[in-house]
């Protein structure tokens, strides 16, 4: 399953709005300011689950089993808002 946050799916409508439009600049100063608020969202998400991914890892190699488990649930509760 590929994982699309509700944020994404916006990002998704207001990408196809500008293409309509024929550009950015086209889109209400609400819109903007929405496309402005989902892309720092959507950056956000990418970094923690980057952060904790990373972590998971070093967790891995150093065999720190509890820690991974730990992390591992971290991840998952962030996936889970993804359907």
């Amino acid at each position: 399953m590929i994982a699309i946050h509700p944020v994404h799916r916006r990002l998704d409508e207001l990408q196809i709005k500008v293409d309509r439009l024929g550009g950015y600049h086209k889109l209400s100063l609400d819109e903007q300011r929405e496309l402005a608020q989902c892309l720092k969202v959507n950056a956000d998400i990418v970094r923690k689950l980057d952060e904790l991914k990373q972590l998971s890892f070093i967790a891995h190699v150093a065999g720190d089993v509890d820690w991974g488990l730990e992390l591992a649930s971290r991840i998952e509760e962030i996936e889970v808002k993804m359907i």
